[in-house]
């Protein structure tokens, strides 16, 4: 379904009943499954994010309050996150339950006991160290982030510079809220041409 073009993903899921379309939600990245619902009228999306499931309901109804063309209206919620204190070994257990897409564990990210963004660690030194190694050893610096509410050319041009796989977006609060993904920069510029 989300390699369907937005108009015949529309077409698609106003032809089936809500229940129907609900389960073909379910299984949608978070953040395509929003761009998907946003489409819709506001009483068809209430319809089919009725009959969810709890959790993806939530994720799902979450991106939905951001503005489409921000870092956060483009962000998914599938990510890996760990304390300050976890290890390599740690990391790659997260990884081996992870239930996201592969390209989403790109890095680990580190939060505090408060969700604060404090660290990103690239997959390929998670492989590359001791699994006693502290992921906190392997933090690549500098820490690059974007704001929730920063525009698309603000995140486009970080990706840019920086020649990244993910880019955390984090609150006011410095919380990490979610990433954004390649692919989701490709999808914005390809509807800007």
């Amino acid at each position: 379904m989300e390699e369907l073009e937005p108009k015949v993903q529309k077409a698609v899921v106003e032809s089936l009943d809500s229940d129907r379309a609900a389960d073909i939600v379910e299984e949608m990245e978070p953040d395509a499954a929003a761009d998907l619902l946003a489409d819709l009228s506001d009483e068809r999306t209430e319809e089919i994010l009725v009959q969810m499931q709890p959790e993806e309901r939530r994720e799902v109804s979450e991106l939905l309050e951001f503005g489409e063309n921000t870092a956060a209206g483009r962000m998914t919620t599938e990510y890996i996150a760990l304390s300050l204190s976890a290890t390599a070994n740690d990391a790659v257990e997260a990884m081996r339950t992870f239930e996201g897409r592969m390209e989403n564990m790109s890095n680990i990210y580190l939060i505090d006991s408060e969700g604060t963004l404090a660290g990103s660690v690239p997959l390929v030194k998670i492989v590359l160290a001791k699994s006693d190694t502290p992921l906190l050893a392997l933090t690549q610096e500098p820490l690059i982030y974007c704001r929730a509410e920063a525009k698309e050319n603000e995140f486009a041009e970080l990706f840019d510079k920086y020649n990244l796989l993910t880019l955390p977006v984090i609150d006011q609060y410095s919380h990490l809220a979610g990433v954004i993904t390649p692919d989701d920069v490709i999808s914005m510029l390809r509807a800007k041409m």
